[in-house]
Protein backbone atom coordinates (compact mmCIF):
# COMPACT_ATOMS: atom_id res chain seq x y z
CA UNK A 1 0.00 0.00 0.00
CA UNK A 2 1.13 3.57 -0.44
CA UNK A 3 1.79 5.57 2.22
CA UNK A 4 -0.48 8.35 3.70
CA UNK A 5 0.23 11.93 4.84
CA UNK A 6 -0.80 12.06 8.29
CA UNK A 7 -3.37 14.34 9.19
CA UNK A 8 -6.54 15.63 11.29
CA UNK A 9 -9.09 13.55 8.73
CA UNK A 10 -6.69 10.23 9.55
CA UNK A 11 -6.02 10.75 12.41
CA UNK A 12 -9.82 11.20 13.74
CA UNK A 13 -10.83 8.24 11.64
CA UNK A 14 -8.34 6.31 13.17
CA UNK A 15 -8.97 7.01 16.62
CA UNK A 16 -12.20 5.88 16.03
CA UNK A 17 -11.39 2.57 14.25
CA UNK A 18 -8.90 1.96 17.53
CA UNK A 19 -11.82 2.39 19.79
CA UNK A 20 -14.24 -0.27 18.33
CA UNK A 21 -12.39 -3.00 20.31
CA UNK A 22 -12.57 -0.79 23.44
CA UNK A 23 -17.00 -0.33 23.28
CA UNK A 24 -18.18 -1.06 26.12
CA UNK A 25 -14.66 -0.13 28.55
CA UNK A 26 -15.23 2.10 31.08
CA UNK A 27 -12.56 4.15 32.66
CA UNK A 28 -12.68 6.24 35.78
CA UNK A 29 -16.78 6.21 34.84
CA UNK A 30 -16.35 6.78 30.82
CA UNK A 31 -16.99 4.45 28.51
CA UNK A 32 -14.03 5.15 26.24
CA UNK A 33 -16.21 4.73 22.56
CA UNK A 34 -17.80 7.98 23.76
CA UNK A 35 -14.15 9.59 22.88
CA UNK A 36 -15.07 8.44 19.23
CA UNK A 37 -17.84 11.27 19.03
CA UNK A 38 -15.18 13.86 19.90
CA UNK A 39 -13.08 12.46 16.87
CA UNK A 40 -15.63 12.68 14.37
CA UNK A 41 -16.87 16.13 15.62
CA UNK A 42 -12.73 16.90 14.59
CA UNK A 43 -14.04 15.01 11.09
CA UNK A 44 -16.58 17.24 10.72
CA UNK A 45 -14.99 20.49 11.49
CA UNK A 46 -12.03 19.15 9.11
CA UNK A 47 -14.38 18.56 6.28
CA UNK A 48 -16.09 22.70 5.82
CA UNK A 49 -14.16 23.54 2.99
CA UNK A 50 -15.05 20.07 1.27
CA UNK A 51 -18.34 18.80 -0.52
CA UNK A 52 -19.97 16.19 1.88
CA UNK A 53 -21.10 13.41 0.36
CA UNK A 54 -25.12 12.35 1.02
CA UNK A 55 -25.74 8.81 -0.02
CA UNK A 56 -28.89 7.05 0.99
CA UNK A 57 -27.26 5.35 3.43
CA UNK A 58 -27.40 8.77 5.37
CA UNK A 59 -31.22 9.63 4.13
CA UNK A 60 -32.29 6.65 5.33
CA UNK A 61 -30.85 6.22 8.09
CA UNK A 62 -32.42 9.95 9.70
CA UNK A 63 -35.35 9.70 10.48
CA UNK A 64 -35.25 6.64 12.62
CA UNK A 65 -32.13 8.09 14.09
CA UNK A 66 -34.28 11.08 14.66
CA UNK A 67 -36.86 9.08 16.38
CA UNK A 68 -34.46 7.20 18.91
CA UNK A 69 -33.66 10.78 20.07
CA UNK A 70 -37.66 11.91 20.20
CA UNK A 71 -38.67 8.60 21.78
CA UNK A 72 -35.46 8.77 24.27
CA UNK A 73 -36.52 12.06 25.15
CA UNK A 74 -39.60 11.22 25.88
CA UNK A 75 -39.24 8.27 27.85
CA UNK A 76 -36.34 9.12 29.35
CA UNK A 77 -34.21 6.41 28.64
CA UNK A 78 -30.45 7.09 27.19
CA UNK A 79 -30.76 4.98 23.87
CA UNK A 80 -29.75 8.38 22.37
CA UNK A 81 -26.07 8.19 23.79
CA UNK A 82 -25.80 4.54 21.88
CA UNK A 83 -27.59 5.64 19.01
CA UNK A 84 -25.40 9.37 18.39
CA UNK A 85 -22.05 7.32 18.90
CA UNK A 86 -23.66 4.39 15.87
CA UNK A 87 -24.54 7.48 14.02
CA UNK A 88 -21.13 8.79 13.95
CA UNK A 89 -19.47 5.84 12.95
CA UNK A 90 -22.56 4.89 10.51
CA UNK A 91 -21.01 8.71 8.39
CA UNK A 92 -17.60 8.85 9.27
CA UNK A 93 -16.39 8.24 5.53
CA UNK A 94 -18.62 10.86 4.13
CA UNK A 95 -16.50 13.87 5.13
CA UNK A 96 -13.65 12.43 3.19
CA UNK A 97 -12.12 13.45 -0.12
CA UNK A 98 -12.00 11.18 -3.18
CA UNK A 99 -8.71 11.81 -3.46
CA UNK A 100 -8.14 10.13 -0.24
CA UNK A 101 -10.62 7.63 0.70
CA UNK A 102 -8.97 4.87 -0.93
CA UNK A 103 -5.77 4.91 1.05
CA UNK A 104 -8.10 5.46 4.24
CA UNK A 105 -10.19 3.13 3.33
CA UNK A 106 -6.93 0.54 3.17
CA UNK A 107 -5.80 1.22 6.05
CA UNK A 108 -9.05 0.94 8.17
CA UNK A 109 -9.67 -2.74 6.95
CA UNK A 110 -6.08 -3.27 8.61
CA UNK A 111 -7.19 -1.31 11.83
CA UNK A 112 -10.70 -3.15 11.89
CA UNK A 113 -9.01 -6.66 11.36
CA UNK A 114 -6.41 -6.03 13.59
CA UNK A 115 -8.38 -4.50 16.51
CA UNK A 116 -10.75 -8.18 16.44
CA UNK A 117 -7.12 -9.76 16.42
CA UNK A 118 -6.92 -8.11 19.44
CA UNK A 119 -9.92 -8.91 21.65
CA UNK A 120 -9.86 -12.29 20.19
CA UNK A 121 -5.89 -12.79 21.83
CA UNK A 122 -7.08 -11.21 24.85
CA UNK A 123 -10.31 -13.24 24.81
CA UNK A 124 -7.93 -16.40 24.88
CA UNK A 125 -4.78 -15.44 26.89
CA UNK A 126 -7.95 -14.46 29.83
CA UNK A 127 -8.81 -18.09 29.74
CA UNK A 128 -5.50 -19.68 29.73
CA UNK A 129 -5.13 -17.43 32.68
CA UNK A 130 -8.19 -18.60 34.75
CA UNK A 131 -8.13 -22.38 33.95
CA UNK A 132 -4.40 -22.95 34.28
CA UNK A 133 -3.68 -20.38 36.92
CA UNK A 134 -6.92 -19.28 38.55
CA UNK A 135 -6.80 -16.05 38.08
CA UNK A 136 -9.74 -14.06 37.14
CA UNK A 137 -9.14 -10.77 35.00
CA UNK A 138 -11.60 -8.89 32.45
CA UNK A 139 -15.20 -9.44 31.68
CA UNK A 140 -16.06 -13.52 33.24
CA UNK A 141 -19.78 -15.05 33.88
CA UNK A 142 -20.62 -17.96 35.53
CA UNK A 143 -23.41 -20.01 34.11
CA UNK A 144 -24.78 -23.31 34.98
CA UNK A 145 -24.08 -26.45 32.86
CA UNK A 146 -20.59 -25.56 33.44
CA UNK A 147 -20.62 -22.75 30.99
CA UNK A 148 -17.92 -19.97 31.78
CA UNK A 149 -18.50 -16.89 29.67
CA UNK A 150 -15.10 -14.89 28.89
CA UNK A 151 -15.16 -11.54 27.15
CA UNK A 152 -12.14 -9.78 27.59
CA UNK A 153 -13.40 -6.04 27.61
CA UNK A 154 -16.45 -6.27 26.19
CA UNK A 155 -19.78 -6.53 28.09
CA UNK A 156 -21.61 -8.88 26.11
CA UNK A 157 -20.10 -12.24 24.70
CA UNK A 158 -22.72 -12.46 21.64
CA UNK A 159 -21.83 -9.40 20.14
CA UNK A 160 -17.98 -9.88 20.75
CA UNK A 161 -18.43 -13.70 18.98
CA UNK A 162 -19.84 -11.76 16.36
CA UNK A 163 -17.31 -9.04 16.01
CA UNK A 164 -14.80 -11.03 15.38
CA UNK A 165 -16.25 -13.22 13.07
CA UNK A 166 -17.08 -10.61 10.71
CA UNK A 167 -13.58 -10.02 10.76
CA UNK A 168 -12.85 -13.32 9.10
CA UNK A 169 -13.19 -12.81 5.48
CA UNK A 170 -11.42 -9.39 5.56
CA UNK A 171 -8.01 -11.00 6.18
CA UNK A 172 -8.29 -12.32 3.22
CA UNK A 173 -8.47 -9.38 1.28
CA UNK A 174 -6.15 -7.28 4.05
CA UNK A 175 -3.18 -10.07 4.33
CA UNK A 176 -1.31 -12.27 0.97
CA UNK A 177 0.71 -14.41 2.47
CA UNK A 178 -1.12 -17.52 3.36
CA UNK A 179 0.38 -18.51 6.72
CA UNK A 180 -0.55 -15.32 7.94
CA UNK A 181 -4.19 -16.24 6.80
CA UNK A 182 -4.33 -18.87 8.69
CA UNK A 183 -2.56 -17.93 11.80
CA UNK A 184 -5.20 -14.81 12.14
CA UNK A 185 -8.15 -16.97 10.99
CA UNK A 186 -7.50 -19.92 13.60
CA UNK A 187 -7.06 -16.79 16.59
CA UNK A 188 -10.08 -15.47 15.48
CA UNK A 189 -12.19 -18.78 15.43
CA UNK A 190 -10.80 -19.66 18.61
CA UNK A 191 -11.20 -16.22 19.81
CA UNK A 192 -14.95 -16.41 18.99
CA UNK A 193 -15.50 -19.87 20.46
CA UNK A 194 -13.73 -19.00 23.86
CA UNK A 195 -16.37 -16.54 24.29
CA UNK A 196 -19.28 -19.69 24.92
CA UNK A 197 -21.58 -17.41 22.81
CA UNK A 198 -23.30 -19.20 19.76
CA UNK A 199 -24.31 -15.93 17.89
CA UNK A 200 -20.67 -15.86 15.81
CA UNK A 201 -21.24 -19.15 14.74
CA UNK A 202 -24.40 -18.96 13.81
CA UNK A 203 -23.58 -15.94 12.30
CA UNK A 204 -21.66 -17.24 10.08
CA UNK A 205 -22.85 -20.51 9.30
CA UNK A 206 -26.49 -18.94 8.28
CA UNK A 207 -24.28 -16.49 6.36
CA UNK A 208 -22.46 -19.13 4.20
CA UNK A 209 -25.67 -21.25 3.66
CA UNK A 210 -27.10 -18.12 2.46
CA UNK A 211 -24.42 -16.72 -0.15
CA UNK A 212 -24.15 -20.97 -1.23
CA UNK A 213 -27.81 -20.79 -1.97
CA UNK A 214 -27.19 -17.18 -4.00
CA UNK A 215 -24.04 -18.60 -5.91
CA UNK A 216 -25.96 -21.91 -6.72
CA UNK A 217 -28.84 -20.20 -7.97
CA UNK A 218 -26.68 -18.04 -10.38
CA UNK A 219 -24.80 -21.00 -11.46
CA UNK A 220 -27.92 -22.53 -12.58
CA UNK A 221 -29.12 -19.34 -14.28
CA UNK A 222 -25.65 -18.22 -16.02
CA UNK A 223 -23.96 -22.06 -16.03
CA UNK A 224 -20.96 -20.69 -14.20
CA UNK A 225 -19.30 -19.37 -11.51
CA UNK A 226 -16.35 -17.42 -10.73
CA UNK A 227 -13.31 -19.03 -8.90
CA UNK A 228 -12.23 -16.82 -6.54
CA UNK A 229 -16.17 -16.39 -5.23
CA UNK A 230 -16.21 -20.35 -5.08
CA UNK A 231 -13.11 -20.82 -3.44
CA UNK A 232 -13.83 -18.16 -1.00
CA UNK A 233 -17.32 -19.70 0.17
CA UNK A 234 -15.20 -23.27 0.53
CA UNK A 235 -13.12 -21.34 3.10
CA UNK A 236 -15.68 -19.77 4.61
CA UNK A 237 -17.42 -23.35 4.98
CA UNK A 238 -14.49 -25.21 6.10
CA UNK A 239 -13.82 -22.71 9.06
CA UNK A 240 -17.57 -22.63 9.88
CA UNK A 241 -17.31 -26.82 11.02
CA UNK A 242 -13.80 -25.57 11.88
CA UNK A 243 -15.41 -23.41 14.91
CA UNK A 244 -18.45 -26.00 15.72
CA UNK A 245 -14.94 -28.90 16.00
CA UNK A 246 -13.18 -25.84 18.21
CA UNK A 247 -16.47 -25.27 19.89
CA UNK A 248 -16.82 -28.33 20.86
CA UNK A 249 -13.33 -29.51 21.89
CA UNK A 250 -12.76 -26.32 24.09
CA UNK A 251 -15.75 -24.65 25.04
CA UNK A 252 -17.10 -24.74 28.31
CA UNK A 253 -20.33 -24.88 27.05
CA UNK A 254 -21.94 -28.04 25.48
CA UNK A 255 -23.31 -27.54 22.04
CA UNK A 256 -26.98 -27.58 21.54
CA UNK A 257 -29.38 -26.08 19.40
CA UNK A 258 -31.77 -24.46 22.11
CA UNK A 259 -33.34 -21.28 22.46
CA UNK A 260 -31.79 -20.71 25.88
CA UNK A 261 -34.83 -18.31 26.81
CA UNK A 262 -35.13 -16.63 23.72
CA UNK A 263 -38.43 -18.00 22.48
CA UNK A 264 -40.00 -16.52 25.91
CA UNK A 265 -38.49 -13.34 25.32
CA UNK A 266 -39.73 -13.02 22.07
CA UNK A 267 -43.60 -14.02 23.22
CA UNK A 268 -43.26 -11.28 25.67
CA UNK A 269 -41.54 -8.96 23.20
CA UNK A 270 -44.80 -9.59 20.94
CA UNK A 271 -46.69 -8.84 23.78
CA UNK A 272 -45.10 -6.07 24.35
CA UNK A 273 -45.50 -4.88 21.25
CA UNK A 274 -49.48 -5.25 21.18
CA UNK A 275 -49.55 -3.51 24.21
CA UNK A 276 -48.04 -0.35 22.57
CA UNK A 277 -48.31 -1.34 18.84
CA UNK A 278 -47.70 2.30 17.00
CA UNK A 279 -44.69 3.88 19.40
CA UNK A 280 -43.75 0.42 21.39
CA UNK A 281 -42.46 1.31 24.60
CA UNK A 282 -40.64 4.46 23.15
CA UNK A 283 -36.55 2.82 23.69
CA UNK A 284 -37.35 2.56 27.71
CA UNK A 285 -35.15 -0.41 28.43
CA UNK A 286 -35.98 -0.21 32.43
CA UNK A 287 -40.00 -0.13 31.92
CA UNK A 288 -39.78 -3.10 29.52
CA UNK A 289 -37.31 -5.50 31.83
CA UNK A 290 -39.80 -4.08 34.73
CA UNK A 291 -43.06 -5.32 33.11
CA UNK A 292 -41.78 -7.74 29.86
CA UNK A 293 -38.41 -9.03 31.45
CA UNK A 294 -35.64 -9.55 29.32
CA UNK A 295 -34.73 -8.08 26.13
CA UNK A 296 -35.86 -9.98 22.88
CA UNK A 297 -32.48 -11.14 21.11
CA UNK A 298 -33.58 -10.54 17.42
CA UNK A 299 -33.54 -7.88 15.54
CA UNK A 300 -36.57 -7.58 14.07
CA UNK A 301 -38.76 -8.03 17.48
CA UNK A 302 -36.10 -5.91 19.37
CA UNK A 303 -36.94 -3.14 16.99
CA UNK A 304 -40.56 -3.69 17.08
CA UNK A 305 -41.23 -4.04 20.68
CA UNK A 306 -39.00 -0.79 21.40
CA UNK A 307 -39.93 1.70 18.99
CA UNK A 308 -43.72 0.45 17.77
CA UNK A 309 -44.87 -0.69 14.08
CA UNK A 310 -43.70 3.08 12.38
CA UNK A 311 -40.07 3.00 13.36
CA UNK A 312 -39.45 -0.60 12.47
CA UNK A 313 -40.67 0.00 8.48
CA UNK A 314 -38.54 3.15 8.89
CA UNK A 315 -35.57 0.79 10.00
CA UNK A 316 -36.44 -2.52 8.35
CA UNK A 317 -36.70 0.02 5.00
CA UNK A 318 -32.88 1.01 5.76
CA UNK A 319 -31.51 -2.32 7.16
CA UNK A 320 -32.78 -3.79 3.61
CA UNK A 321 -31.00 -1.41 1.55
CA UNK A 322 -27.69 -2.33 3.41
CA UNK A 323 -28.16 -5.83 2.81
CA UNK A 324 -28.90 -5.19 -0.43
CA UNK A 325 -26.01 -2.82 -1.16
CA UNK A 326 -24.17 -5.22 0.71
CA UNK A 327 -25.74 -8.49 -1.42
CA UNK A 328 -25.08 -6.67 -5.40
CA UNK A 329 -23.09 -4.18 -4.91
CA UNK A 330 -20.04 -4.78 -3.24
CA UNK A 331 -17.26 -7.04 -2.54
CA UNK A 332 -14.68 -6.63 0.13
CA UNK A 333 -17.50 -6.04 2.82
CA UNK A 334 -20.16 -8.32 1.54
CA UNK A 335 -19.56 -11.16 3.84
CA UNK A 336 -18.62 -8.99 6.99
CA UNK A 337 -22.03 -7.70 6.38
CA UNK A 338 -23.91 -10.98 5.51
CA UNK A 339 -22.16 -12.52 8.72
CA UNK A 340 -23.42 -9.59 10.76
CA UNK A 341 -27.01 -9.50 9.41
CA UNK A 342 -27.70 -13.34 10.22
CA UNK A 343 -25.91 -12.89 13.86
CA UNK A 344 -28.41 -10.30 14.91
CA UNK A 345 -31.20 -12.43 14.62
CA UNK A 346 -29.74 -13.54 17.81
CA UNK A 347 -29.04 -10.18 19.56
CA UNK A 348 -30.70 -7.79 21.30
CA UNK A 349 -30.06 -3.63 21.78
CA UNK A 350 -28.91 -2.89 18.06
CA UNK A 351 -27.45 0.33 18.22
CA UNK A 352 -24.93 -0.84 20.46
CA UNK A 353 -23.20 -3.14 17.69
CA UNK A 354 -20.83 -0.19 16.76
CA UNK A 355 -18.77 -2.44 14.72
CA UNK A 356 -21.38 -2.94 12.47
CA UNK A 357 -21.62 0.75 12.14
CA UNK A 358 -18.53 0.49 10.57
CA UNK A 359 -18.65 -2.14 8.57
CA UNK A 360 -21.56 -0.05 7.12
CA UNK A 361 -19.79 2.89 6.58
CA UNK A 362 -16.90 0.80 4.93
CA UNK A 363 -18.99 -0.58 2.51
CA UNK A 364 -20.64 2.82 1.24
CA UNK A 365 -17.01 3.96 1.00
CA UNK A 366 -16.12 1.09 -0.82
CA UNK A 367 -18.60 2.00 -3.33
CA UNK A 368 -17.16 5.42 -4.02
CA UNK A 369 -13.59 3.46 -4.30
CA UNK A 370 -14.17 0.75 -6.77
CA UNK A 371 -17.49 2.20 -7.84
CA UNK A 372 -15.95 2.08 -11.76
CA UNK A 373 -14.62 -1.59 -10.70
CA UNK A 374 -18.45 -2.66 -10.30
CA UNK A 375 -20.01 -1.40 -13.08
CA UNK A 376 -20.51 -4.13 -15.42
Amino acid sequence: MNSIKISPTFISVFVMLALIPFSYLEVIGLRMIALSVVAFGVLFFCSFKRKIFIDNNLLLFALPFVLVFVFSFISGSKDYIAALVFMSYLLMFNFIDNDKIKKIFNRSLVIYVFGAVFMAVGTITQRVLFENFGYEIGKMDFYGGNRIGFGFIWMDYSFLSLYLLTALPLIFYVYERLSIRIFFSIVLLVGSVVTTARTGLAGLILAVLFVFAIEFVKLLVKGRVKKRVLLTLCILALAAFLIIYFYVQFSTREIRFDGSGRIEGYYRALQSFIDHPFLGVMFDREYFLSYYGVLPHNLFIYTLSQGGIFFFILFMIWFSYVFYIALFKIQVLRRPIIIAAFGFMFIPSFFSAYFFAVLVSLAMAERRVFARAYVK
